[in-house]
């Protein structure tokens, strides 16, 4: 069995977003609340034995992108030739925020509202101009931007597409359930067919590698479970894997970075981007000899080297 408590952030097991709170991102901190307060692990309250499912989550507690698809949003989207930054990502933060502001508190899924971070105070896109100060030099400082515009952009095509969706949602609340989602869905096949879903109580796991847990969804049971890999002791936290990614991911995408990031093998998956300028032509030199030279007018000159192998900018989910 598990039980949610407090838990302080850690640099190698860090906390992502599970934090409680009222339902509103809207809602002012106080000026010493740097969001450390939201905060939440899973621990186990008992022994638990290696292979033991210890999480079984039945479909309908799922929000799923068919869900936010069938709103009446979703389904003028769908209808419409809107390109997107994260199609997946959009339809579930579509149903989140209609689904929110329309039910309201008569919501199936109110009691999960109410405990999401309101603040995500650790996440770089919501950081002040003093706080990304710190990450001067750093090519994450283009990406948070890059994904703030991409997310605004989102946002102004869907009010174009729906004049009532400023009703449902501000840009501000449109930003926050970017990154709830980014953060927190999870990829599965649910009765042969792929989709992205949120899994209440589920993304309240912290990460750890290598993973002590694994997730699926049992198309025999139509629940999602979870299933442990080792042994755990009473009151020890009990984690999720997020994947192998590279810290600017985790920090941009989870609000964390991860202080040792390597593989049991050793492997690093932090990436550096590069520039490489090429200045090369094909020509006799007074010797003889032939000189490469390509025209930076022609080709453009420069090659850049970044986030080859996880995909730069890609869509984020629990792997």
């Amino acid at each position: 069995s598990f039980a949610s408590s407090p838990s302080p952030s850690s640099s190698s097991s860090a906390n992502e977003e599970k934090k409680e709170s009222s339902p509103s991102p809207s809602l002012p901190l106080p000026p010493s609340d740097d969001g450390s307060s939201e905060m939440r692990s899973v621990h186990a309250t008992a022994a638990i034995p290696p292979q033991t499912t210890v999480v079984s989550i039945p479909k309908r507690c799922l929000i799923t992108v068919e869900m936010g698809q069938a709103t009446p949003i979703g389904r003028k989207i769908l209808s419409s030739s809107l390109e997107l930054d994260a199609p997946k990502h959009i339809f579930l933060m579509i149903y989140l925020l209609w689904d929110r502001k329309v039910r309201g508190p008569s919501s199936f899924f109110h009691p999960y509202y109410a405990i999401l971070p309101a603040s995500l105070r650790n996440m770089p896109v919501f950081w002040t101009a003093d706080e990304l100060r710190h990450l001067r030099g750093s090519h994450l400082l283009r990406q948070i931007r890059d994904r703030i515009d991409a997310i605004d952009d989102d946002y102004r095509a869907i009010c174009s597409l729906c004049p009532e969706f400023p009703a449902v949602a501000s840009r501000d609340d449109f930003r926050w359930a970017r990154m709830i989602v980014c953060s927190r869905n999870f990829g599965l096949l649910v009765d042969g067919r792929r989709t992205s879903a949120l899994v209440p109580h589920a993304d309240m796991l912290n990460h750890r590698r290598p993973r002590e847990t694994k997730w699926t969804f049992d198309d025999e049971t139509q629940c999602f479970t979870i299933t442990t890999l080792r042994g755990m002791e009473a009151g020890e936290q009990v984690y999720d894997s997020y994947g192998q990614k590279c810290n600017h991911r985790f920090l941009l995408n989870y609000g964390f970075a991860v202080e040792d990031n390597r593989e049991v093998d050793g492997f690093c998956p932090n990436e550096v981007p590069l520039e490489l300028g090429l200045d090369l032509c094909w020509g006799l030199e007074d010797d003889g000899e032939e000189r490469a030279v390509e025209e930076e007018g022609e080709t453009g000159g420069r090659t850049t080297v970044a986030g080859a192998k996880n995909g730069g900018n890609s869509p984020e989910e629990r792997e």
